[in-house]
C-alpha cells in the first residue's frame, strides 16, 4: 500500500516542482534532501530495531509516511516541498526494517527469494501508482491536478499502516535484542570496523552506493529527460513506470528465487551491474524509440536482479545481533548515492547535456563491475553457507 503511494507521486514530483518555478537543477534537490534524511535514519532505524525490535519501528514509519504524502499535497510553494520530501525521507527507513523483518524469518537459501517480495511490492508501487496518478490528474495538461494523487497516495499509507498494524509481528526474538543491546553499549567506532571487517559487508556496500549514484541520476532526471526527448507528458511517463513495474514485479516475485538457487546470489550481483552499466550507454543511442524500449528493459532486469541479489548478501554477511544495523548502513550508503547521483547528474544535465548523466552513470557502474568481480567470485553461494553451517 506504501509503495502504491510511492508510485503515485513519483513521476509528478519533477512537474509537481517545476509548477513552483523550480529548474531541473532545483528538480534535483527534492531527491537530494528526501535522500538525507533517508541516509541518517535508515542507520538509526536499523540500530533502533536491533535494540527494541522491528514491529514498532515499522509501524512508527508507515505513519510518518502517510503524513509526508499529506504534506506534499498541501504543499504551496518549492520550499515546503522541500519540507515534505525530508520528512518522507526520515519514514524511508522502514525499507531498512523491512529487509530485517525478511532476514529473520528466513534461511540462506530462501533469503533471496524473500528480499525478492520487497522488490516485488517496489514494482506494483512502480505498475499501479503511475497508473492511478495519470487518472487523478485529470486530462487538462495544462492544469494538471497535482494535490489529489498526492493526498490518495497518503490514504494508502494510513491503510498500509491499518494493515500492518494486524499482520506483523515481531519477529526479533528478546534473546536477539538483548545480543543487540549489549553490542550497541560497544564504541561506534569499534562496532562499524566489526562490521567492516568482513571484505564482504565492505564491498556489498560499495555496491549499494554505487547502484543508488547511478540509478538516482536516471531516476530524478528521467521525467525532465523524456520530456526533452520525445515531448512526453505525465500520463506517457506513467505507463513507462507502469512497463518498468511489470518487470520488476515478475522477476523479484517469481523469478529471483530459482534465479539465485541456480547462478547463486555473486553471479547475479555482477550480471545486475553489466546490465545496469550497459542500458545507460544504450539510452545515449534512444533517438529511436525502439532503442529506448531496448535500453529501458535492460536497466529495469538489472535492477530487479541487483535489488534484492544485494538485500540477502549483506543480511548473510552480517552478524548476528547486527543484521538491522548492517542492513541500515547499507541503505545509508545508497542514501549517500542517491544525494550526490542526482546533484551530479543534474548539473550535467542543465549546464552541457541531457544526455552526460547516462555516460556517467555507464561509466561508473562498468568500472565499478572490474574491481568488484573478483571479490565477488570468491564468495559463496548461500545454499553453500547453509550446508556449512548446519
Amino acid at each position: 500500500m506504501d509503495l502504491v503511494g510511492f508510485g503515485i507521486i513519483l513521476p509528478l514530483l519533477p512537474f509537481y516542482a517545476e509548477h513552483y518555478g523550480a529548474s531541473a537543477f532545483m528538480v534535483t534537490w527534492l531527491a537530494t534532501i528526501f535522500s538525507i534524511f533517508q541516509l541518517t535514519f535508515s542507520f538509526i532505524w536499523g540500530r533502533v530495531s536491533d535494540r527494541w525490535g522491528r514491529r514498532p519501528v515499522f509501524l512508527g514509519c508507515l505513519l510518518l509516511s502517510a503524513g509526508a504524502y499529506f504534506w506534499t499535497g498541501l504543499a504551496e510553494s518549492f520550499l515546503v516541498l522541500i519540507f515534505a520530501r525530508a520528512l518522507s525521507g526520515v519514514a524511508s527507513g522502514k525499507i531498512s526494517v523491512a529487509q530485517a523483518i525478511m532476514a529473520d524469518m528466513t534461511t540462506p537459501e530462501t533469503r533471496a527469494k524473500a528480499m525478492g517480495f520487497i522488490g516485488a511490492a517496489f514494482g506494483l508501487g512502480f505498475t499501479l501508482g503511475p497508473a492511478i496518478s495519470g487518472f487523478l490528474m485529470g486530462d487538462d495538461p495544462a492544469n494538471p491536478d497535482f494535490k489529489t494523487p498526492m493526498f490518495v497516495a497518503g490514504g494508502l499509507s494510513l491503510l498500509g499502516f491499518a494493515l500492518a498494524f494486524f499482520t506483523v509481528r515481531e519477529t526479533l526474538s528478546e534473546e536477539d535484542r538483548s545480543a543487540a543491546r549489549k553490542i550497541t553499549r560497544l564504541p561506534l567506532a569499534s562496532q562499524l570496523a566489526d562490521i567492516f571487517s568482513a571484505r564482504a559487508v565492505f564491498w556489498l556496500v560499495g555496491s549499494f552506493f554505487v547502484v543508488s549514484f547511478v540509478f538516482s541520476q536516471v531516476e530524478t532526471l528521467f521525467p525532465l529527460w523524456t520530456e526533452r526527448q520525445y515531448d512526453w507528458t505525465p500520463k506517457h511517463l506513467s505507463y513507462c513506470f507502469a512497463y518498468i513495474g511489470i518487470i520488476l514485479v515478475i522477476i523479484q516475485g517469481r523469478m529471483i528465487g530459482p534465479m539465485t538457487a541456480r547462478f547463486g546470489e555473486p553471479k547475479l550481483l555482477l550480471a545486475g551491474l553489466t546490465l545496469l552499466g550497459a542500458s545507460l550507454f544504450v539510452f545515449t543511442f534512444a533517438a529511436d524509440f525502439r532503442i529506448f524500449i531496448v535500453a529501458i528493459t535492460l536497466m529495469s532486469i538489472g535492477i530487479a536482479i541487483l535489488n534484492p541479489t544485494q538485500s540477502a548478501m549483506i543480511s548473510l554477511a552480517a552478524a548476528k545481533g547486527q543484521q538491522g544495523t548492517t542492513l541500515g548502513i547499507a541503505n545509508t550508503f545508497a542514501g549517500l548515492g542517491r544525494i550526490l547521483g542526482p546533484l551530479w547528474g543534474g548539473a550535467f544535465f542543465d549546464f552541457v547535456d541531457y544526455d552526460i548523466p547516462f555516460l556517467i552513470g555507464g561509466t561508473v557502474t562498468l568500472v565499478f563491475l572490474t574491481m568488484v568481480t573478483r571479490t565477488a567470485l570468491s564468495l559463496p553461494p548461500s545454499s553453500v553457507r547453509a550446508d556449512k553451517s548446519s
